[in-house]
């Protein structure tokens, strides 16, 4: 198992690939890395972040500024959490959960004018709802229809320190 302070987070140089492949089940509720960073690569409003564990490259999701976050939440100072995998190697180990009790911290270093991160969840996707209530964030009641079934919109709220 690795420590959650053995879980950091770091923004995305293309100077370096992320590439690993999801299993089936998984691919339902996200992309892959590769295809993200395909998609989204020209859009300065789009920013892609690495978990790193220990080191080593061990997960990805996207933080979105662009219009898209105003479905999910009417703050202004909200990014958009999107596209979050694990490397299938690195599952089971502790990482999904510190990285996102990495987020607050992070998001006070990387995006400090941002005081929340919102996240859809499709409402089938129980394990990852139970990941991100454990972390932290809450179920703000609103719901959203996509091309993949209802989404539970939650919310984290990044307390400033500073």
């Amino acid at each position: 198992m690795i420590k959650k302070k053995e879980v950091t987070l770091h923004r995305y140089s293309s100077k370096r690939s992320i590439d690993y492949d999801l299993p089936v089940e998984q691919l339902e509720f996200t992309r892959l890395p590769k295809e993200i960073v395909e998609k989204d690569a020209s859009d300065p409003l789009k920013h892609f972040i690495i978990i790193k564990a220990r080191g080593e490259d061990a997960g990805f999701f996207e933080l979105d500024e662009s219009e898209d976050r105003k479905k999910y939440s009417d703050n202004p100072k909200a990014l958009l959490l999107r596209g979050f995998s694990v490397n299938p190697k690195f599952q089971g180990r502790g990482i999904a959960t510190g990285s996102i009790y990495a987020l607050p911290e992070f998001m006070e270093e990387a995006f400090s004018n941002f005081d929340e991160v919102v996240l859809g969840v499709n409402a089938r996707n129980i394990p990852a709802q139970r990941l991100y209530q454990k972390a932290g964030f809450e179920d703000t009641g609103r719901r959203i229809m996509r091309t993949k079934g209802e989404h539970y919109v939650m919310s984290l709220s990044i307390r400033k320190t500073k």
